[in-house]
């Protein structure tokens, strides 16, 4: 067996004559075939395997005056000698929008048009012949007029009628990425125009067309209210929470044992399923495809964020960062390692991303960067429990909220603020988060109901970057209460923490002295060092943190 690795090779043709290394996903065309669905939408995260699935069906499917049999010599779709009756059998209109990502409608619609004219051309020696005078100057009209765009969104189909024509057999589309150009709109500011292109593209070929046999599309989201889809009843969505076609997408366990054995990787699966393992399609557990073959090309065979690196991820940086303290206290709950419960929305709109918590969080599902672990039923709609997949997601979160942090305070002023905090230097520690708070939060953040709870993520979010050398946990259960944060240090020999925080509450609370000493009772009547003594932590200290507006006061208390 070849040992030569695909990195970024998406053509199934490529990847076969090529003798890399493939881990065998051809019953993927069966389930394509046997599925009653007129079109299939199969949303995954990027670089899980989209592109090459979508180009094998199409090698397969696809009628040529080439034989492309031996493609699928020793794969299991072989000796399935029924849906083989379907090799070869086909025209196939095969179309990746994952390169159409212009910084302008005009730039993006230019790149679209540049992928017919492709497609155009490379028919044209199949079909232009047999075309009429005037369906000729139609084809003609598609690869001259630019400025026609009603062509232009007319152009599969007219194809597909072609095709048909000509074969008397319907036709399998296969569309990739169909979102790309949507993401980019939505990222440059020409949403409304993509989406109403899109929609009479798409529209045009996948619903009530008596030329199609067969579409399958594939993304990263299901776009919803933006009408892309709504008028499709011949949509059959099946994405990740879904446990249809869970095992062709990424690499499954028993994938990647045979990956160990082929590439001597024993001593490594922990660390594998450590940084790459974690993402649940149905009820599935994954291995990030492009992140496991990356670390088996590295010399050092030393686990990095390859997959995380492949893109800007502009639109979700700009998201995590968001100052709604409610949606940060989510957050830091998830790098803390716990999980959050929320319903997911399958149909994104991403227009309304800011107004829609529930859409900001099944955005991160569904691009990969949170997983459901648990559904819990409801009455209508169900709910989720969501957590980091992996290492390699957790830095994602980790540098993109350190590097918002260095921008906004300065990676001098934290370091020395953590460096107070844990040599138990309060009085320093004090001082530098109340030059933090003036510096970051805003009086509106502050001036509301709760504001322990804005001071309780922001310090929270402070904390999380000592992670490597503590466990850090909110809002758990020690003693005979609830704690606000708990630091267990892995170095028993170094200081714990229990951080406690109170707002200045009149009348029961006259001044920040009467709140200090609430925080600081109620840190050692609870008994809230509990745990970090049964974890074998000695050197604890209980540290009360009071606020008033954007004045805040830091005490502390040896337990």
């Amino acid at each position: 067996m070849s040992h030569k690795l695909p990195i970024g090779v998406s053509d199934f043709r490529k990847l076969r004559e090529n003798n890399y290394y493939y881990i065998d996903k051809s019953l993927f065309i069966k389930e394509v075939i046997n599925r009653s669905s007129e079109v299939l939408l199969l949303p995954r995260p990027r670089r899980f395997g989209k592109t090459l699935n979508l180009s094998m069906l199409r090698y397969f499917l696809e009628k040529r005056e080439e034989n492309l049999a031996p493609l699928f010599e020793g794969l299991a779709i072989e000796q399935d000698t029924e849906i083989m009756q379907h090799q070869g059998e086909y025209s196939v209109i095969f179309l990746t929008f994952k390169s159409c990502k212009g910084s302008s409608i005009e730039e993006c619609l230019s790149q679209i048009r540049s992928l017919l004219i492709e497609l155009y051309l490379e028919h044209q020696p199949q079909i232009y012949s047999q075309l009429n005078e005037y369906e000729r100057k139609t084809y003609d009209k598609i690869l001259t007029e630019e400025k026609q765009l009603i062509h232009w969104q007319n152009a599969l189909k007219f194809l597909m009628r072609w095709f048909h024509q000509q074969t008397g057999k319907r036709v399998i589309v296969l569309l990739d990425e169909y979102d790309a150009p949507i993401h980019a709109g939505q990222e440059h500011g020409y949403y409304e125009e993509i989406v109403g292109f899109m929609k009479i593209l798409l529209g045009n070929i996948l619903k009530d067309n008596s030329d199609l046999e067969k579409g399958v599309v594939t993304g990263v989201l299901r776009i919803a209210k933006e009408s892309i889809f709504s008028d499709l009843n011949n949509l059959d969505v099946l994405s990740l929470l879904r446990s249809e076609f869970d095992e062709y997408f990424g690499f499954t366990s028993a994938e990647i044992e045979k990956l160990s054995q082929d590439f001597a990787l024993a001593e490594l699966l922990e660390t594998l399923k450590k940084w790459y393992n974690g993402y649940l399609f149905g009820n599935r557990v994954i291995y990030n495809p492009w992140s496991i073959i990356s670390f088996l090309m590295s010399e050092d065979r030393f686990p990095r964020p390859y997959w995380i690196n492949t893109a800007s991820d502009s639109l979700l940086r700009d998201i995590i960062t968001r100052t709604d303290p409610d949606f940060q206290e989510q957050i830091e709950i998830l790098l803390s390692g716990s999980t959050i419960t929320t319903e997911l929305n399958e149909n994104i709109v991403l227009r309304d991303l800011e107004y829609s918590e529930s859409n900001i969080w099944s955005l991160l599902v569904f691009s990969g960067y949170l997983k459901p672990i648990k559904m819990i039923a409801q009455p209508i709609l169900p709910f989720y429990e969501l957590a980091i997949p992996n290492l390699e997601v957790y830095s994602f979160y980790q540098n993109t909220l350190k590097s918002w942090l260095h921008h906004r305070v300065g990676s001098k002023l934290l370091q020395k603020l953590l460096h107070a905090l844990t040599k138990t230097d309060f009085k320093t520690f004090g001082q530098l988060l109340k030059e933090m708070v003036l510096t970051v939060l805003s009086f509106h953040d502050t001036a509301g109901n709760k504001p322990e709870r804005v001071y309780h993520v922001f310090v929270l979010g402070l904390l999380t970057h000592l992670m490597d050398r503590y466990l850090i946990r909110s809002n758990r259960e020690s003693g005979y209460g609830r704690y606000d944060v708990l630091m267990i240090p892995h170095n028993k020999e170094e200081p714990g923490f229990i951080f406690e925080f109170k707002k200045v509450n009149k009348p029961e609370e006259k001044n920040h002295k009467t709140a200090m000493k609430s925080a600081l009772d109620q840190i050692k009547e609870k008994q809230y060092a509990v745990e970090l003594r049964n974890q074998g932590v000695k050197n604890i200290w209980g540290i009360g943190v009071v606020v008033s507006g954007k004045q805040v006061w830091v005490e502390s208390l040896k337990c």
